[in-house]
């Protein structure tokens, strides 16, 4: 019964495709056949329905075709026959240029009748794309190699010559025409053993594990040397070699000239070689004691950042306690767990002073002290850190100049010094303390501090002494020879820190099994008196009861912004935050009158130092607050600002206020 709807005629579908279309029969008989196919074969399709394929083709009769469209109606099977592996149907376009294609044939049934489907694709273009794309990379390849410095020659297996580059005709002197085909030998010395068993080894491994030095034959005769190099490829299921000839003829004069040169010096000036020997010894040993002072260098930059942001962290932590510790109602439970937190952080912050002091970081203190007088107050002290066992003697002479440094920092790095000594001498022993004035004389500084005048301080003990690796560790910071729990390897690194940043250097000597000595090279005050801030106390003070202040507090960091204004916030003071100097500078334009200033110096685009001199250029009578983590402020400024050392509690930030607030 019909249904009304138009019925799809597949004839005009097969016309309108791109491709061939051959459907046959059960017979081979030719059922379908389109208007692509009809063009190219020059066939139409009334006088081919109905006749068998292969009377259309009989040329095809020997090829694949006939077998695989047979097993399409036998068994099934669907083929790609390719233009490239088969011969195929003779198609030709309008311009009789042959139309390279691939059949793909496919076994097809409508109802209980078998029907075979050969589509057959036009690949002219793609293959067209494909060669001239592979004629330019042939090109570009051969202008590059051709460009090589060195001769690139490639033969197949009986080593006849397939193809040279411009260098190989021109150092060889032939024309490339002259080569192709000839064998390799012809531009060879010698068939020799060597070159025999090298191609050999060639044909079983497929490239040559070294170069090998040959002599070539150019085209006039005369003997060129090289160095051979060779890889086996394979293109087109054919195998060939590719060698590459290096010309060594100037290096090989050159090497010739260097051995007569050595052996010449060798002969007639054996004792100018001594004496370069031990100029290239004190060099390389210079060099690595240069290296050793740039990685401590690096090491310090480093362990310097990472110190100031723990500062910061502690700065946080050390206010919100003592906070806390404030508003909590009495409960001795509470009070103890906050006391030892607060004991934690404070521990924390020695650390981060002493990791400063490595960095050279840390906020000093300069003054001129005098050894023959600090060292034998000290030494009741030292005699209690290192126990009855090792006995301390002190040899300070009479005219040791004073030297320039801070001393609380000072005395500290004694007491490492005297405490690492005796955890070397666990049987007891003599630590010596001795100091002379050292010479100006620069072959008998160490390397890494300008001539001048300095005080030699040296610390020696008897104890276990150390070998060279761990010698050249000990100044880093975190090493130790300790057990776990006894030491945090910050001892000797704090000390070459102090003594660095003093504009002095530090010599670590030792044998095992006969002590340690270590040297400080440490400035002489020459009559200079350094000026100091005011020294800020580390406890908690309480504060002369004023009128609350209204701050501007200036940090990047936004957790100890919050922080410290929490603290002004407590002891009364009304705050404004600002992130930056340009933030503060406007909202000291903006925001009415302020007070004082309180501003942490390390912060990106204006520092703090910047921004205090701006402010103080601009409001003379502003007073100005500097909050820093370590002595980070350039030597040339040219005023002076009262400091506040990060980490700093909630007494020292009242204590600086009132301080510089007082009236002068």
């Amino acid at each position: 019964m019909s249904t009304g709807e138009p019925t799809l005629d597949l004839t005009s579908v097969f016309d309108a495709l791109n491709v061939g279309i051959i459907i046959l029969d059960r017979q081979s008989r030719v059922v379908v056949w389109n208007d692509w196919i009809a063009h190219v074969t020059r066939r139409m399709a009334v006088s081919v329905r109905g006749t068998k394929f292969l009377d259309i083709f009989p040329e095809l009769q020997a090829t694949r075709l006939p077998l695989v469209i047979e097993d399409a109606f036998e068994i099934g099977s669907s083929s790609v026959l390719t233009h490239s592996l088969n011969k195929l149907l003779p198609l030709r376009d309008e311009t009789d240029r042959e139309v390279l294609h691939n059949i793909i044939v496919r076994p097809l049934a409508f109802g209980a009748a078998q029907h075979c489907l050969l589509q057959v694709d036009d690949v002219t273009l793609a293959v067209t794309r494909e060669r001239v794309l592979r004629e330019r990379q042939n090109a570009r390849y051969h202008a590059i190699v051709d460009s090589a410095p060195d001769a690139i020659i490639t033969v197949n297996l009986d080593l006849s010559i397939q193809w040279l580059n411009a260098t190989a005709a021109r150092i060889l002197g032939y024309a490339p025409v002259e080569l192709m085909g000839q064998t390799i030998d012809v531009i060879l010395k010698n068939k020799n053993d060597l070159t025999a068993s090298f191609l050999d080894e060639l044909h079983n491994t497929g490239q040559s594990g070294n170069a090998l030095p040959i002599v070539g034959r150019r085209k006039d005769g005369a003997l060129v040397p090289f160095e051979m190099s060779v890889a086996r490829w394979k293109a087109d299921n054919r195998t060939f070699m590719t060698t590459i000839w290096r010309d060594v003829t100037e290096r090989m004069v050159a090497e010739k000239a260097l051995r007569d040169s050595e052996a010449l010096l060798r002969r007639t000036n054996s004792e100018l070689e001594t004496r370069v020997e031990e100029r290239t010894r004190e060099r390389e040993a210079a060099l690595g004691q240069l290296y050793e002072s740039q990685k401590l260098e690096t090491i310090g930059q480093l362990t310097g950042g990472v110190a100031h942001d723990f500062n910061n962290l502690l700065s946080v932590i050390l206010g919100s306690l003592s906070l806390l510790k404030k508003r909590l109602p009495p409960d001795p439970r509470a009070t103890r767990l906050i006391d030892g937190a607060i004991q934690g952080a404070e521990r924390g912050a020695t650390l981060t002073k002493r990791l400063l002091a490595f960095a050279r970081r840390q906020e000093l203190k300069l003054e001129a002290i005098e050894l023959q007088t600090l060292i034998p107050d000290m030494v009741d002290f030292l005699r209690q850190s290192v126990g009855p066992g090792v006995e301390i003697a002190v040899d300070i002479a009479d005219d040791v100049a004073p030297i320039m440094i801070d001393a609380n920092q000072f005395e500290l790095a004694l007491m490492n010094l005297a405490v690492n000594a005796r955890d070397a001498m666990p049987q007891g022993g003599l630590l010596t303390i001795a100091g002379r004035n050292a010479t100006t004389d620069r072959s008998k500084l160490p390397i890494g501090i300008p001539q001048g005048e300095y005080v030699r301080l040296t610390v020696a003990d008897t104890g276990e002494g150390m070998d060279e690796a761990t010698r050249a560790k000990a100044m880093e910071p975190f090493f130790t020879t300790k057990g776990i729990g006894k030491g945090t390897g910050l001892g000797l690194s704090m000390v070459h820190g102090l003594t660095a940043q003093s504009g002095g250097a530090m010599d670590v000597a030792s044998d095992v099994g006969k002590g340690t000595v270590i040297t400080l090279w440490l400035p002489r005050a020459c009559g200079a008196e350094v000026v100091r801030d005011p020294p800020m106390s580390e406890a908690v003070v309480e504060a002369t009861p004023r009128p609350a202040l209204r701050i501007l507090l200036v940090d990047d960091d936004v957790l100890v912004s919050m922080n410290t204004a929490n603290m002004l916030i407590d002891l009364g003071h009304d705050v404004l935050e600002a992130h930056s100097g340009v933030h503060a500078l406007r909202m000291l334009e903006s925001e009415g009158t302020f007070d004082a200033v309180i501003t942490d110096y390390a912060m990106p685009g204006m520092n703090g130092l910047e921004l205090a001199t701006r402010i103080t250029t601009e409001r003379p009578q502003m007073f100005v607050i500097l909050a820093t983590g370590y002595a980070e402020l350039p030597t040339e400024s040219s005023i002076a600002f009262p400091r506040l050392s990060k980490p700093y509690t909630q007494g020292q930030l009242a204590e600086a206020l009132e301080r510089g607030l007082a009236p002068k």
